[in-house]
Parts: structure tokens; C-alpha cells; sequence
């Protein structure tokens, strides 16, 4: 059945690209479709309409995130921003709103996901809070133990509070990418005789004998997101919550899955990036891996981060990956970006990156690689630009065909 859904919304957007429609649909202050009315609740919720998955903006219109990570890091990071600040004469103010117009431009709807929020485009554009927990470790902390377990409420509730009333936002995520492998299960058969988390891990396995250690990180992330979901709801009654942003492909079992699916709102996914550190089978869309996540915690998906990166001279070969001229590599973007949002499930698509460099960047030959739609200075790769926008209104010109 989903195929058959696929390949319908797949050929109605080539229709679309022809000529049918090509000017933006008409939208609401926050990004969505005017001419649907839904119940309106002040703030973002869920719903769905003809079997799409989709938000609803605070005013009643249904609404589909397109967004670009890393923008607010540039305004914000001295080791990022000379370049644009310099344009600009070090105006700050006049660096954020070209980075903002260059956004809207570009028929983006949403400011970031999972990474740093400069706190002019909260007033703007629908964004994704980040709280993070008290601790830097990606998992070594005892989330058994009452005290960890109080700074870990206090912490959220702190974070969270000063957002409650905020109508932009989109919704509250939890750390980025989280490490729910064997490390963190024998982090707690590691940690000294008698104490809450070796006593959970101790404990758990005399009542199910036969569990593996996948099943331990079910119930320790069970533990941890009955917490955090309760801190943020009692807090923030009236925003959705996100949760962790897992890695598709990485060492996440079903147990934790299904538990972290029993807490979110919406289950958010990051796409591996194509590049040569990337095994060859990860390097394409894997809507299998989607389905699965989708199957097993029932929630609508928000995938964040994926990017095509494109050569700044002459395509070359670096450890078996092609790395591609820029107009190649924008058409496989799009064609991903096409593709997730034939499936009805998918809510939300943010590319990696806006502007600038990436960390991964150092990993290529230096100046011959780029993954993002601006240059340092801020200004467009013209034709990367150009063909984003344009796939951003035939994606949404499409989404507001399925849900009529």
C-alpha cells in the first residue's frame, strides 16, 4: 500500500514540476496551508487529514516543516561568523536578517532543528527548543538514582518554563544523537556493587532471565523518558514534545524504540549524510529503515540533517564515494526530499547545512567541498539555491493536494 502511495504523490509532484503550480501556496503567519481550516488551538498539535500526518499551526492550518540546520551558530560563534559579519560591516542585526530573508527565499517554512537557535528567528519562523540534559556524557549518567533523577527534572523544568506560552515553537527535543548501544548497557553492569543503576541492571535481569542487554536499554530508556516526558508536559502543557534525535542505521534496538514511541509526540530521525565516511549501502534514501521506525513506535517522523555534498571545482573520487559537481547533487537532495514526503508519515525534512562549513568538512580535501546553500559570506550558490526553492514549492504544492 505504501508503494502505491509513493509512487502517486511521487508522479503528482513531476506533474507539478512541469507547470501546473508553481507559485507558493498561500500560508499562515506560521508556515501553513490558509486555505485548510482545522481546530485551532493556539499552539502547534498533530492531527491528520486524508491519511497524511502533518502538524496544525496555533491558528488551525495543517503544516509541514521544511527547514535548514546551522544558521543561528554563524550570528552566534566567533570562529564561524567573520565572513559574514565583515560583509555587513559587523552588523549583526543586518547579518541575521539576510541569513533570515536567504531562509524565506529559499520557500522555507521552519528555523532549526536539534542545533543552536539565534533568538531573532524564534520570533519569526516555527523553531525546535533544545533541552539539554545536566550531565555532558552521552550516557554516562545513573538515571536510576533519586538524585541524578531530581537534578534531571529540575534541569528540564528550568529550560522549559520560560517557552510555555511561546506560540513558535514547534516543539522540545532532548539531546543530539544519543548513544543507545552496548556501551551504555555495560555502563551500568560496570558501576560499583550497589548502586541504584547496577541494582536496576542486576535486578532486571533476575526477573527476565532470558532478556538481552537490548532489552535492559528498553527499560532504561522507559525510565529515562517517563521523566523527562513528564517534566516537559507538566511544565509546558501545551507544546509537543520531540525526545532524542536517533541516527537511522546506527546500533538502536526495537526495545528502545517502542519505549522512546510510548513518550514522544513525534520520533525524530536523522538521515546519514552521503559522504565517503558513509558505507556504500547507507549512502542512498532508505525509506525500509523509516517504515521500521514508523512501525514500531507509531508516531509521525521528522527527519533532520541530510545533505548531498557537491565539489566546488571538478567532481573527484575521495575513498570510494563520488563527490559530485553542485548541480548533480542538488537534484539528488531534492529527489530525497521528494521522496520523504511521499510518505505520509513524514512531517518534517531539514537540510544540513545553511551556511558556512561543516565540522565533517575537515575530512575532505581542504576548499573542494561544500554541503551547504550559502557561501561563508552569506551570499547564494545560485544554482543550488534556485533549485531548492523551487523543489520546496513543489513539495508543498504537493502535500496540499494530499490533504484536500
Amino acid at each position: 500500500m505504501r508503494s502505491i502511495y509513493c509512487l502517486v504523490t511521487l508522479l503528482s509532484m513531476l506533474v507539478f514540476s512541469v507547470s501546473v503550480r508553481a507559485e507558493m501556496p498561500r500560508l499562515d503567519p506560521y508556515g501553513g496551508f490558509a486555505e485548510i481550516e482545522l481546530k485551532a488551538t493556539g499552539y502547534f498539535r498533530l492531527d491528520q487529514v486524508n491519511g497524511r500526518h502533518c502538524f496544525v499551526t496555533p491558528d488551525g492550518h495543517p503544516y509541514i516543516a521544511l527547514g535548514a540546520n546551522h544558521i543561528g551558530k554563524f550570528l552566534q560563534d566567533d570562529t564561524q561568523n567573520g565572513k559574514i559579519l565583515a560583509r555587513f560591516g559587523g552588523d549583526e542585526e543586518k547579518a541575521a536578517q539576510h541569513l533570515f530573508q536567504a531562509v524565506r527565499d529559499m520557500a522555507m517554512n521552519a528555523g532549526e532543528a536539534y542545533a543552536p537557535i539565534d533568538p531573532r528567528i524564534k520570533k519569526i519562523m516555527p523553531y525546535v527548543l533544545n533541552v539539554h540534559f545536566p550531565v555532558r556524557g552521552k550516557y554516562q549518567f545513573d538515571i536510576f538514582d533519586p538524585a541524578v533523577r531530581e537534578e534531571f527534572w529540575s534541569s528540564v523544568v528550568q529550560q522549559v518554563a520560560p517557552v510555555r506560552e511561546d506560540r513558535f515553537l514547534l516543539g522540545i527535543a532532548c539531546p543530539d544523537l544519543p548513544l543507545w548501544d552496548q556501551r551504555r548497557a555495560e555502563y551500568h553492569k560496570d558501576l560499583p556493587a550497589g548502586s541504584p543503576g547496577r541494582e536496576a541492571y542486576d535486578n532486571f535481569f533476575k526477573e527476565y532471565p532470558n532478556a538481552t542487554d537490548d532489552d535492559f536499554l528498553g527499560y532504561v530508556a522507559d525510565t529515562l523518558y517517563s521523566l523527562v516526558s513528564r517534566a516537559v508536559r507538566q511544565t509546558s502543557p501545551n507544546h509537543l514534545f520531540f525526545g532524542e534525535r536517533f541516527q537511522l542505521r546506527s546500533n538502536l534496538s526495537d526495545p528502545v524504540i517502542r519505549s522512546v514511541g510510548k513518550y514522544v509526540d513525534v520520533f525524530c530521525s536523522q538521515a546519514l549524510i552521503r559522504s565517503p565516511q558513509r558505507p556504500p549501502e547507507w549512502q542512498l534514501f532508505q525509506p525500509d529503515g523509516w517504515d521500521h521506525e514508523h512501525a514500531v513506535t507509531g508516531r509521525p517522523i521528522m527527519i533532520i540533517d541530510w545533505a548531498a555534498p557537491f565539489s566546488l571545482d571538478t567532481p573527484y573520487e575521495l575513498d570510494g564515494a563520488k563527490i559530485k559537481p553542485e548541480e548533480e547533487a542538488t537534484a539528488e537532495t531534492n529527489a530525497f526530499l521528494y521522496e520523504s514526503f511521499a510518505m505520509p508519515y513524514i512531517i518534517g525534512n531539514f537540510k544540513c547545512q545553511l551556511i558556512g562549513s561543516h565540522g565533517n568538512d575537515r575530512l575532505f580535501p581542504e576548499g573542494r567541498m561544500k554541503r551547504t546553500y550559502l557561501k561563508g559570506d552569506g551570499s547564494p550558490f545560485p544554482m543550488r539555491t534556485e533549485a531548492t526553492r523551487k523543489a520546496h514549492i513543489q513539495v508543498l504544492n504537493s502535500v496540499l493536494e494530499q490533504l484536500k
